[in-house]
């Protein structure tokens, strides 16, 4: 095979490689918007909307923060 129909090769397949990696991409955000949707796997009727979900998980958090003490004792200013 000569040179340069090696090199032509070369070139096709990292051509090639480049095109289906961009492919890729394009196919994560098309899965990724697929889910946000809520259209990769059949929903259930039953299934509270996720903003009464959320509403939950912040009630919660809220419900468990402890307050922070804050200290009494003053640091000296004064130096020695």
């Amino acid at each position: 095979m000569p040179r340069i129909e090696k090199y032509f090769t070369l070139v096709a397949r990292k051509t090639s490689t480049h095109q289906a990696c961009n492919n890729f991409s394009q196919l994560d955000q098309s899965i990724l918007a697929k889910a946000f949707r809520g259209e990769l796997v059949p929903q259930d009727p039953t299934d509270e909307p996720a903003s009464i979900l959320l509403d939950r998980i912040r009630a919660e958090r809220e419900k468990n923060k402890t307050p922070k003490k804050k200290s009494t004792q003053r640091k000296s200013t004064q130096r020695k």
